[in-house]
């Protein structure tokens, strides 16, 4: 690895745990984070966000809406390609009519920290602390 990349793998490194931490607080607050699967949802927890999480799938099962509806926020942070954009568009549509306030500014950050070092919420788990 070169050392320029070397230096911004290790500058996302430090980004993403206190991303993490952020995330932590927001959920403390009444936010929950929605992801695009149960790999993304495993990634998240090795990384240590400790609060609560959906995936896209779970939408559309009856008794996550409940659920959803404790929460103030919801965190969408889908994948990084273009179908993470395409589903992150369709879920800022599509949750105010649950009634929730969905927020992208979190993915934005994290798109823009990680200047293509990943596009996989699911492959953040290699940023893991051991």
């Amino acid at each position: 690895m070169s050392l320029a990349k070397e230096r911004r793998f290790e500058a996302f490194k430090e980004f993403l745990g206190r991303f993490v931490v952020e995330l932590n607080v927001a959920s403390k607050e009444g936010a929950v984070v929605l992801v695009e699967g149960k790999r993304d949802v495993r990634a998240l927890r090795l990384l240590g966000y400790s609060g609560g999480l959906f995936a896209v799938s779970d939408l559309s099962k009856a008794a996550t809406r409940p659920k959803l509806l404790e929460h103030d926020k919801v965190i969408i942070l889908t994948d990084l390609d273009s179908e993470g954009r395409r589903l992150a568009a369709k879920c800022a549509k599509l949750l105010p009519a649950m009634g929730l306030k969905p927020s992208l500014a979190e993915r934005k950050r994290l798109s823009a920290a990680s200047k293509g070092i990943f596009l996989h919420v699911e492959n953040l788990r290699r940023f893991a602390r051991e």
